[in-house]
């Protein structure tokens, strides 16, 4: 073979690979002709659909699309169904048709309701049973529908489905091809299929009657619920209430019933209406949670992240609108999350109603993350991925119905053991009365005479015993009455926490009387640049301290008003020889009085003028401790004033410091393992760690502390407490 025959095949060759790939390049962009025939429905189209997504910068129309020269551009549908997921783009799909059939009442089906705005074009002229391609050039004119989300529900060709109905008008051996515009701002799913006009109906009613089933079933549990919390008045249903009707407006809204039968001619409120409705059932189903499962309880931080939640749920309903069109889906899918592990930690906590409520959850995740994986493409659109979480609510709503009412049993049945139990008890001490009084009986019947005398003596006994018993109850109720109202006059002298909370950077004041009234105190008072700021600890507990106490607030008030010193020592020292004075001690003997720290406050001068009787003032900064111990003299209780003095320290205020005064109470109360005192330096230790935190949390730790010492040694309280912290 020679030299120039070889070049021949080689280029001969080559030539024939390019057609080649060029055919193959051609078949891979085209699209499949639709066959229809008699008895056959298209139920989805396949590799038949063709798609092409438009780039920002491209405008296209139906001329554009619709010319030969375009071709190349259009791609094949890869699955049963075409989903492009999360995509922003607009999207031009083609369907080629060929009606082989007797029917002409062809429809092109896209089974999905909330799609923003489609634009269907429908050639004007159908073809022969010539080619397509011989033909298409002869088309220059299209009929045009659109509609869509975002239009009136009108303008929809069927009104009788939810979904998107578009009439092929092909008649038999005729050909068509079809186009449809699609801008949307949610998921591009396209369930496209082809039915005749009948099959649609039935589709139609089969659609509406599975919906019928789902709304009928979300009704009987709203009215179930409400009809159950009007007889038990228990506020877990109610709330449940608001999260199924929540629920019932998202699906309602979704699979567009609402804007069928509601707002059909307002298609804007679709834009606003799923998102609140989506928002709404978030924090109703969060409030419902924390409210059954009672997390707060069980965990404060699972409870912060809820009220997190509730917090991010309005903001994210604004982002969504503006710059974030997947805010809402994401708050929803974090909260799903966050109800779904609080189930499951109550149930491993022990909470016996998270059983059903953690299984109920788990089935609405599980239909909602189908639709989730659809969505973005992983999973097909089939009944399940199209419905699941329709399927999964209505679960969730049976099973979340059937945890309350297992609720209701547990808690109904405890109160029935309680019963049971108080009544058994009853009855043995009915039993054992009757036992001695049989006893008794016997004895009583071996004499007559001895049954009479006894007889006489016991009537006379007991009504004796009944009119002292009265005579107590009397005097009982007059003195619980007496203490009870010097509470309230206890309770109206000390200062008012609003005040206080006013007019500090921020305080707390923990103060726990031992009984009913108490012997420890505070003082709150503003004169001109300076605030006085006192906590006192007098002499006994119960009514005598409380006495004592009024008698402390009221001569500290008038030594402060009526005299222009502000030096906490003088004030003191004026307050000592007043309560020497008023309590005649030198004459009587009276040894009662107090213990008490004294700050006077000017913002003004940026100062703390501190002195203390016995009590002390510390200030923390940075973990670092610094005591203000004060003098080691009582206000009272001494028979002299020779000697007795009080010392002023100054001290520079610092914003970024927090101050704390206390009486012995605290530290004083016996607990623990060995039953010990808990002690000033535990005090000094407890405040030293929590100093940073905000003053309420500090409260409620002094608060839990105390109970768990207490709770340890099943002490109970001994004395008056009162610690008071803040923060200039």
């Amino acid at each position: 073979m020679d030299l120039l025959t070889t070049k021949k095949i080689y280029y001969l060759f080559r030539y024939y690979m390019f057609i080649a790939f060029f055919l193959s390049i051609s078949f891979n962009s085209s699209s499949q002709t639709i066959i229809l025939e008699d008895g056959k429905e298209i139920n989805s189209l396949g590799s038949s659909l063709s798609y092409y997504i438009q780039a920002d910068n491209d405008n296209y129309s139906i001329e554009d699309v619709s010319n030969p020269n375009f071709e190349s551009k259009w791609l094949k549908n890869p699955s049963e169904h075409l989903n492009l997921g999360y995509e922003n783009s607009p999207i031009w799909l083609k369907i080629e048709v060929e009606n082989k059939s007797q029917i002409e009442d062809w429809n092109l089906v896209l089974d999905l309701p909330y799609i923003d705005s489609i634009t269907f074009h429908e050639p004007s002229t159908k073809f022969s049973n010539k080619g397509i391609e011989e033909n298409r050039i002869s088309v220059n004119k299209w009929k045009t529908v659109q509609t869509g989300w975002y239009h009136p529900y009108k303008t929809r060709i069927n009104l009788e489905s939810n979904g998107f109905i578009f009439p092929l008008n092909i008649s038999h051996n005729q050909k068509g091809v079809y186009y449809l515009y699609i801008q949307s701002s949610n998921p591009l799913l396209f369930p496209l299929s082809i039915h005749e006009q009948k099959q649609v109906i039935i589709n139609s009613q089969s659609s509406h009657i599975g919906y019928g089933i789902y709304f009928g079933i979300m009704l009987v549990m709203l009215f179930y619920n409400l009809i159950i919390f009007i007889i038990t008045k228990d506020k877990n249903y109610i709330y449940y209430v608001f999260s199924i009707v929540s629920t019932f407006c998202v699906f309602g809204g979704v699979s567009g019933y609402l804007f069928k039968y509601i707002y059909p001619n307002y298609p804007i409120i679709n834009t606003f209406f799923i998102g609140i409705a989506m928002i709404s059932t978030s924090i109703s189903t969060g409030v419902f949670a924390i409210s059954f499962l009672n997390i707060k309880e069980y965990s404060k931080w699972l409870y912060r992240i809820f009220l997190l939640i509730f917090i991010l749920s309005p903001i994210a309903f604004i982002l969504d609108y503006l710059i974030w069109d997947e805010a809402v889906n994401n708050i929803t899918a974090l909260l799903a999350l966050t109800l779904l592990v609080a189930g499951i930690y109550c149930w491993i906590k022990g909470n016996r109603f998270a059983r059903f409520y953690t299984i109920a959850w788990t089935s609405y995740i599980i239909g909602g993350l189908m639709i989730t994986l659809r969505n973005a493409g992983s999973l097909p659109i089939n009944f399940w991925t199209s419905y699941g979480a329709e399927i999964g609510s209505a679960l969730e709503v049976i099973l979340i119905s059937i945890a309350l009412a297992d609720r209701y049993r547990i808690i109904k049945k405890e109160k029935e053991i309680a019963t049971e139990k108080a009544l058994k008890l009853e009855q043995r001490n009915i039993q054992e009365l009757e036992e001695k009084v049989k006893e008794r009986t016997i004895k009583l019947n071996d004499s007559n005479e001895e049954l009479s005398q006894i007889n006489e003596e016991l009537s006379i006994n007991i009504e004796t015993v009944e009119n002292q018993k009265t005579e107590i109850e009397l005097k009982s109720k007059d003195i619980t009455d007496s203490i009870n109202y010097a509470k309230r006059i206890q309770e109206a002298i000390l200062p008012s926490q609003n005040e206080i909370s006013a007019y500090f950077k921020d305080s707390f004041t923990f103060y726990l009387p031992k009984d009913v009234v108490s012997g420890d105190f505070y003082f709150f008072l503003k004169k001109k640049n300076y605030t006085f700021l006192a906590v006192a600890d007098c002499t006994g507990h119960g009514v005598p301290g409380s006495l004592m106490a009024m008698i402390g607030i009221n001569l500290l008030r008038e030594i402060i008003t009526e005299n222009d010193s502000t030096s906490p020592a003088q004030i003191l020292m004026n307050l000592h020889q007043e309560v020497v004075k008023t309590l005649k001690q030198q004459e009587t003997g009276n040894r009662d009085g107090m213990d008490i720290s004294l700050c006077v406050i000017n913002k003004s001068e940026n100062k703390i003028y501190f002195s203390g009787a016995k009590n002390p003032l510390i200030s923390i900064k940075n973990e670092e401790v610094i005591a203000y111990k004060g003098s080691r003299f009582s206000i009272g209780g001494s028979l002299k004033t020779e000697g007795i003095n009080f010392k002023d320290e100054i001290i520079e205020i610092d914003n970024q410091t927090s101050y704390y005064m206390y009486s012995d109470g605290y530290q004083d109360q016996f607990g623990g393992e060995r039953n010990k005192k808990f002690m000033r330096k535990n005090l000094k230790a407890l405040l030293q760690k929590n100093h940073k935190l905000p003053f309420q949390e500090q409260k409620e730790i002094l608060d839990k502390t105390l109970f768990e010492w207490k709770e340890i040694a099943q002490t109970s309280q001994i004395d008056d407490i009162l610690v008071m912290g803040f923060k200039v």
